[in-house]
Parts: C-alpha cells; structure tokens; sequence
C-alpha cells in the first residue's frame, strides 16, 4: 500500500493510528513484496500462514496473491472492518477480531507459518508464548522494532543479552532478513525495525511445552540477579554471571540442575 493509499483508508473510516498500540504501516510496496516473498521462500505450497497484526492489509494483499490460505488477527475493530472490506469476498482469507496473545494458536503443522509487524508492547511476550507451544511453527517471520532485534541476536557479555535471547536462541535459528529505515512506515516511527526469520532448531524437537517452560523459568531465574553469580542465584557449582553463559550451555546447565534435582528426591524416598 502507498501512502496516498493508507491516509485515504483513514480518512474514509475515520481511522487513526494508535499509539498505545504501536501503530505504523509500512508504505513501501517493493519492501512489502520482498517481505512476502522472503516469507514463503522454500517452503511448500499451499500454505497456511496466520498474519499477526495485519493493520491495514499492506502485506495481506501480496500473500493473496500467492498460493495459501491466510489468516489475519486484528485487535482493531475498525482495522477488521476494513480488512473485512478489502478481502472479505477472497476464500482465500479468514479474519480473527482479537488479540494475539490471547489467540489459541493451533498445533503447528509443516505448512504453517506465521507473520506479522509485532507492536513493541506485545513483541517480547508473543514470542515467549509462541516459543513454549507443544510444537514449534516452521517458520516465523516478524517485523520487530530495532531493539527488539537486538536483544534476540545478541552474543553473551552484551547488555542487551537476557532470559529473552537464550530462549529464542536455544530454540531458533534466528536471521535478520532486512533492516527497514523509520522513512518506510506512516506515521514515522523514532526507530528502525527489522524483518527476522525464525526457524526451529533440532534441539527444540525433544522439548516439550512442559520441558520449555521449565527451561526458561530456569533461565529467568538465572538472570534475575545478573551482578551475582550463578553459584549464589541457582545454587549450582558454577562462578559466573548469567550474562557469561551462551545459549548452548544454558540447556546443559538445566538439564543437569534437572537431574541432580531428581536425584536428590529419589535418594530422599
């Protein structure tokens, strides 16, 4: 969608961009094709793919193009009608009214994949969520604001490293696709985004939601206190910072705490 195209969508339905929501639509249609296209990229058609936070349809209507089904989750009331408006008539699209945190994402199947231009006040905590599901979508492709990125690819002994990237590294091969300039989106955000693409490691295959769930409770608990070392804040044999720790090292350290907790409970009985 240009810009022309999105002011005159606001104007007809008396729609305005909310800040609290973290609205910004991208008005780059070349930018908005490479997205879809780099999306679908390797992946078997037909395909499913859930669009999160769709806003006005910048990128729905491309993926219509394509050979899916999709299905847009809008918490805007008045972004789904005119959503409803635009692709309604297409069998190709389903629109869901509500919040994506709140959505029951379905087992992931080898023919899902989601996508979507993550608001920072819900980026961080959809990702937990969609990392602890019983089964891993093959592939997730989000635009995330710049720090957001940041955080999830970087390396140990960084400030930005914390729970969040062990856990999305632990589970994810994680790539930045592209990095979008602020000139891209209406209204003109105060920082850049980035489009980066998820895909589960092998490790994660083994883990259940339960094993995930555990694991980043661990991993939380070991950054909770991140001047102090480990020794002190998970009572574990090791002297070093949270921040010291990268990724790989962290599933270790959690199964072995696993097993000597097991140990010591059967050796209780």
């Amino acid at each position: 969608m240009t810009l022309f195209q999105i002011k005159s969508l606001l104007s007809t339905y008396h729609l305005s961009p909310l800040k609290k929501l973290s609205q910004n639509f991208l008005i780059d249609q070349n930018m908005a094709k490479l997205i879809v296209r780099e999306s679908l990229h390797g992946m078997p058609l037909p395909l499913e793919v859930y669009e999160i936070g769709p806003g006005l349809g910048a990128l729905t209507e491309f993926f219509l193009n394509e050979n899916i089904s999709l299905k847009a989750i809008e918490i805007d009331r008045g972004f789904c009608k005119v959503l409803q408006e635009r692709f309604g008539s297409n069998p190709k699209f389903e629109l869901i009214q509500g919040n994506a945190l709140d959505f029951p994402f379905p087992n992931a199947k080898n023919d899902t994949i989601l996508v979507g231009n993550l608001p920072y006040n819900i980026a961080s905590l959809l990702l937990v969520k969609l990392s602890l599901l019983p089964e891993l979508f093959p592939r997730m492709v989000f635009t995330l604001q710049h720090e957001v990125a940041l955080r999830l690819l970087t390396n140990p002994k960084t400030k930005q490293y914390g729970a969040l990237s062990v856990l999305m590294q632990s589970l994810f091969h994680i790539k930045r696709l592209r990095t979008l300039p602020k000139e891209l989106f209406y209204p003109l955000p105060k920082v850049l985004s980035a489009v980066v693409l998820f895909e589960p490691k092998g490790t994660a295959v083994n883990l259940t939601a339960k094993d995930k769930t555990s694991f980043y409770a661990f991993v939380r608990k070991g950054f909770s206190q991140r001047r102090k070392k480990l020794n002190k804040v998970l009572g574990i044999p090791l002297e070093k910072r949270a921040e010291e720790i990268p990724p790989e090292h962290w599933i270790k350290l959690w199964r072995e705490f696993n097993d000597s907790s097991i140990a010591k409970k059967v050796g209780g009985l």
